[in-house]
């Protein structure tokens, strides 16, 4: 293939620059993505554009200021390429991932506040178990719990959104406490006067709760 059937099969004129080739190719691919021969075609035209614009800047040519020296696609832009359209329109319906902000003082405090008093009871219950007697704090944990989503939606985070947030910031929470019990094992040497394993996953399970009302959007 030529250099001119290369740029008829991408739509390119003689003097493209780097950028509209890369952009073309990207555009191609998409466009034939269930025609593997005419992405076969359009791979081919690619690669004769790509070589030429290589061997004029190998033999010292002036090009435009813009093109860049590796006129490459990004590994991540030729996956999605790969994909079949169904597919790239569902990662695009995907929602966001979690987003960290500082929160604002007033947050902090009222979150604190509250926060700080569930982990006070529930460190005040531990306290007062015998040793032996378990007595999950789940009371606390659907407070913290209902309090997240709340501080989240005042931030305008839709409901759903909030609770989903807020039970996966419960489930990491309670896995850090879990490992942190396995390490001091305090249902076999209690630990500051707490006996109770539900006790540690707790407070940590709450600490993480508070920390995604506070900073997660």
């Amino acid at each position: 293939m030529d250099a001119q059937r290369a740029n008829a099969v991408l739509g390119l004129r003689p003097d493209a620059s780097s950028d509209e080739l890369v952009r073309a190719h990207k555009d191609m691919l998409e466009k034939y993505a269930e025609d593997e021969i005419k992405r076969g075609e359009v791979e081919a035209a690619y690669d004769v554009l790509l070589m030429k614009s290589f061997n004029r800047r190998t033999k010292g040519e002036s090009v435009k200021n813009e093109v860049k020296y590796a006129d490459v696609v990004p590994a991540v832009d030729k996956i999605k390429a790969s994909l079949p359209p169904w597919a790239r329109e569902a990662g695009k319906s995907l929602p966001a991932g979690p987003r960290f902000a500082a929160p604002s003082r007033e947050t902090t405090t009222r979150a604190g506040a509250l926060f700080g008093a569930l982990a006070l009871v529930t460190l005040l219950q531990g306290f007062a178990q015998p040793e032996g007697v378990e007595n999950p704090t789940g009371l606390e944990i659907a407070a913290a719990l209902g309090a997240t989503v709340w501080f989240m939606n005042q931030k305008r985070v839709s409901i759903g959104r909030a609770a989903a947030l807020a039970f996966g910031a419960l489930v990491v929470g309670s896995v850090v406490g879990g490992a942190v019990q396995g390490w001091l094992r305090v249902d076999i040497v209690p630990f500051a006067g707490i006996s109770s394993p539900s006790t540690i996953v707790s407070e940590f399970g709450i600490l993480s709760l508070f920390i995604a009302a506070a900073c997660l959007d």
